[in-house]
């Protein structure tokens, strides 16, 4: 089970199965694992919950966490909320409406779908680039592995990310409250599920970034909610009961099909997919490389949602299949006066965030300077080849966790071994 600390994190270590092979130290974008004696150590502050190391590890000595489904037993009324590349997991032969109902026979009272507020989404992302014309470019907040990266690595620009909710979280309180106002609930009686395509997701749930509370109580991944529905996939076929559906926004999860929907005459985007492109290009925006673009989108996983860790299906195959039940849309609508009602209230508002802090040698100034030029005389006697086998990312990496009292010089294998050739060397 996982083990709270300061930092939530979707992702459970299984010691006894790493071998120290480093894959995960090599994939991490902020440098947050370091391997010691075949002992994972992950730095709270800096993981970011991108998934790399979950891919990289082929021991499943990391592995994703998601709640158990257990936990929809203690609310009297429970409400599932899936991802828009959720329907993508599932084959042609399946309707749309079919694949919704999958999940409503999973033991949910109500089912809602991403994808029926993405026009509302939209309108509202616009609507924020152009009354806020002194920021840019804005940049998507809609991946909170992208947040927390931005928090450790990207700290300048916090003040370009889009605070307003995502579509999930957003449909999420308004369920609730109707949930609430509808059948007399109490607060603590409705319980809100996502069904999410990455461990970010997971993360947001549990430890949201700039609220004060959570609107969900829970997170399941698309795999977990996958396996059961095929249980269940028989039974909604031939279930005939009417259902409410919103192909329209199906194609959300997929990156570039978002930033199309954003585009337009006065607002140019930009989509970037995948971690390390998203830290190239954020890095050229940090320097005002593209303050051309009005929007940016950014996902860390590639191609966008659709090509999160915890999906089923293969990503391409996904994307075809959301674009094909995308164009089989009908006129189903939510009404989003409400949507703007409460938006105007400020309840999807975000309050600033800020900068995580990794990298503190010291508080003493004059000591942390001290440090510095300790780093970097050690940095000189490194072979400065990055092979990650002292088990950490870089050379510099092991300088830092030296004067840290981390590490030792003698963890550099490389150094190591050349000092015991010239010690038997001298031996002859």
């Amino acid at each position: 089970m996982y083990q709270k600390n300061e930092y939530f994190h979707a992702l459970q270590i299984k010691q006894e199965n790493c071998t120290g092979c480093t894959a995960c130290v090599k994939v991490c974008p902020t440098e947050a694992i370091r391997i010691r004696n075949k002992t994972i150590i992950l730095d709270e502050r800096r993981c970011i919950d991108c998934g790399n190391c979950i891919e990289a590890c082929s021991f499943k000595a990391i592995i994703p966490y998601s709640d158990n489904f257990e936990i929809m037993n203690n609310f009297k009324y429970r409400i599932a909320v899936f991802s828009t590349v959720y329907a993508g997991q599932f084959s042609e032969e399946n309707n749309y409406a079919t694949i919704k109902k999958t999940i409503l026979k999973l033991g949910f009272d109500e089912v809602a779908e991403e994808s029926s507020v993405v026009d509302f989404m939209t309108e509202m992302i616009q609507k924020y680039i152009r009354d806020n014309k002194d920021i840019r470019p804005v940049l998507s907040s809609g991946c909170p592995a992208i947040v927390r990266l931005i928090q450790v690595r990207f700290p300048s620009l916090l003040p370009n990310l889009f605070h307003i909710e995502a579509p999930m979280s957003i449909l999420s309180y308004y369920l609730r409250e109707q949930a609430k106002e509808k059948y007399q609930y109490s607060d603590d009686e409705v319980g809100v599920f996502l069904i999410v395509p990455c461990v970010s997701q997971v993360t947001a749930v549990h430890q949201p970034e700039g609220t004060y509370k959570s609107y969900q109580d829970g997170a399941f991944s698309i795999r977990q909610i996958y396996s059961k529905a095929q249980e269940v996939v028989k039974e909604a076929w031939y279930d005939n009961a009417p259902i409410d559906t919103y192909e329209r926004g199906l194609t959300y999860g997929i990156a570039a099909k978002e930033a199309d929907k954003i585009d337009s005459d006065d607002i140019r985007v930009l989509s970037v997919t995948g971690i390390d492109n998203c830290i190239d290009i954020l890095s050229r925006i940090e320097d005002h490389h593209f303050d051309q673009y009005q929007y940016v989108v950014l996902r860390s996983c590639d191609v966008g949602c659709v090509g999160g860790g915890l999906n089923v299906e293969n990503k391409f195959i996904a994307m075809s299949r959301l674009k094909k039940l995308a164009q089989k849309e009908n006129d189903d609508k939510l009404d989003y006066k409400e949507f703007w009602a409460l938006n105007k209230k400020g309840k999807f508002d975000v309050p600033k965030l800020k900068p995580r802090s990794i990298m503190e040698l010291d508080d003493n100034l004059f000591a942390a300077l001290e440090k510095i030029q300790k780093i970097q005389e050690i940095v000189k006697q490194l072979p400065g080849i990055n092979c990650c086998a002292c088990g950490c990312p870089t050379c510099y990496a092991l300088a830092e966790d030296i004067v840290q009292g981390k590490a030792t010089i003698k963890d550099c294998v490389i150094l190591y071994k050349q000092n015991l050739d010239k010690t038997e060397k001298k031996g002859k």
